[in-house]
């Protein structure tokens, strides 16, 4: 099914998850973004600045901890935490909605807003496997992982799953509003004609527009650069962790690379100033950077998957002389 954004993307594969199983649940996460239109927006999990000032929220929204292991839920270390945060599935059912009432799942195979925040390789495996015991639609939502960001089409890919709906959004078009669901045929077909629909969707500008992006993936193998991106940009913010106490943790997937700024390596907290300034510091030199997490203390580069080599020079290169600017004036 085709629409406009992410967000209409979201709420067509809730609304077709709850007709196809007469359920009325869904799961979300903690530090999850899923949109701002309002069962995309009660979905989203950061209040400030997206939920704040615009309830009430959409109902029988329930929230579990993501398996953000730098900042564990559970206190615990990958691996010998088991995959607690996985597991936790089993226990939700008990204490928050019984498995029976749950239509959907709705999950990010990496954070985006949420931080960059990779799960480690068996975590959807085993909420897949609790949801098929259950009869859980589980949905990806790759509106920000998808089409090459993490070296894969879709970040999924990476964990061995197959979902049973995808959402896509962003560089499915390149920037066109273009917005898909994605998912098996017993489902998609579920609702009664008419019941799904939008006045512009399948908007055939915005379409033709996504079938010139495919034709990029086959002709100049997006997918191959996006791996070689992320590497570049993984390796040097690794060298940043080494070189700047303020560089708390450096994480990623592909092109989807995180660096996690705090005040106190031990503390962890947050260090939502510092980060605030290397934004500005960045832009003032010429490059413009965005921040995520929860604690807008993530810095998320989002280069496009064609920049050339000596455009992310430069760019690392920026925020290399920026971080040490700030980490020098402030312990100075």
């Amino acid at each position: 099914m085709f629409v406009n954004s992410g967000a209409e993307a979201v709420e067509n594969a809730i609304k077709i998850a709850r007709h196809a199983t007469g359920r009325t649940g869904t799961i979300a996460f903690e530090d999850a973004f899923h949109g701002r239109t309002l069962l995309a927006l009660s979905l989203t999990s950061k209040m400030k600045p997206y939920k704040f000032g615009f309830a009430p929220y959409a109902p029988e929204i329930y929230r579990m901890p993501y398996a953000y292991c730098y900042r564990c839920a559970f206190g615990l270390e990958y691996p010998s935490c088991e995959l607690r945060c996985a597991y936790f599935l089993k226990d939700f059912f008990h204490t928050h909605i019984s498995g029976e009432q749950v239509a959907a799942l709705i999950i990010e195979p990496v954070l985006g807003e949420g931080g960059f925040v990779v799960p480690p390789k068996e975590y959807f495996k085993i909420l897949q496997k609790i949801c098929q015991q259950n009869e859980i639609v589980f949905i990806a939502d790759e509106v920000q992982t998808g089409f090459g960001r993490t070296a894969k089409m879709f970040a999924i890919e990476h964990y061995e799953v197959e979902p049973d709906m995808i959402v896509m959004a962003k560089s499915l078009a390149a920037g066109f509003p273009l917005g898909g669901v994605t998912g098996r045929a017993e489902l998609m077909d579920h609702p009664q004609v008419g019941g799904l629909g939008g006045t512009f969707s399948g908007n055939p500008v915005a379409c033709r527009a996504a079938l010139a992006v495919l034709d990029q993936f086959e002709k100049t193998d997006l997918l191959k650069k996006a791996g070689k991106v992320g590497k570049k940009v993984l390796d040097r913010f690794k060298e940043f962790y080494e070189h700047y106490p303020v560089v708390g943790d450096v994480r990623g997937l592909g092109a989807m690379v995180g660096m996690e700024l705090v005040v106190d390596r031990k503390s962890k907290e947050p260090a939502t100033t510092f980060t605030k300034r290397l934004v500005e510091l960045c832009r003032e030199k010429g490059l413009l950077m965005v921040s995520a997490g929860t604690h807008s203390n993530i810095i998320r580069p989002l280069m496009p998957l064609i920049i050339t080599d000596e455009q992310l020079e430069k760019g690392l290169s920026i925020i290399e002389e920026s971080l040490h600017e700030l980490q020098y004036s402030q312990n100075s």
